[in-house]
């Protein structure tokens, strides 16, 4: 894609966009808010994944023990209905003191498995990433506070002599 004459490259627009440069009408607090910004942004990036793997191996672990538990022996209990059942039952009977039977399945626990670890790794990423959106939005806060502090020293000493030492 062509520049215009006067337009900066693209490097250079990134560079401006995080103040990062050169311009010496910058303030100190604007360079420590870019650098901020960058060391967030590289938070993201690095411990984004590592936290992601750590919660798949987590819903990994947890979908193991549960199918684990799942297929676990059981042992047999005798059964006590103080009532007697209904006459329609849709259980078929051996003879008419013997056990009922009753059809079941298992399902697999692949899908869920794999919703589960997807589903940790999006809250992961999610809560990290409002995690420190909460602290650049707190460190931002700061800093205009002490840009406004800085501001208001300074017009304290130059406003009096733009109104000529009227108050």
């Amino acid at each position: 894609m062509q520049t215009m004459p006067g337009q900066p490259h693209g490097s250079t627009r990134l560079a401006r966009a995080f103040g990062l440069d050169g311009n010496p009408l910058r303030r100190a607090s604007d360079r420590a808010e870019a650098w901020i910004r960058i060391g967030l942004l590289a938070v993201f990036l690095i411990a984004g994944p590592l936290a992601a793997l750590g919660a798949v191996g987590w819903a990994h672990h947890t979908a193991a023990t549960a199918a684990q538990l799942k297929a676990a022996p059981t042992h047999h209990v005798t059964v006590v209905v103080p009532h007697p059942a209904p006459s329609t039952t849709p259980l078929t009977r051996d003879d008419a003191g013997g056990p009922a039977w009753a059809g079941t399945r298992w399902q697999s626990t692949g899908t869920s498995a794999q919703t589960s670890e997807v589903l940790a790794v999006v809250i992961t990423l999610t809560f990290m990433a409002l995690a420190l959106l909460a602290t650049l939005r707190l460190t931002l806060a700061l800093l205009t506070r002490r840009r406004l502090a800085a501001w208001e020293a300074a017009w304290s000493r130059v406003g009096p002599l733009w109104s000529g030492g009227r108050t």
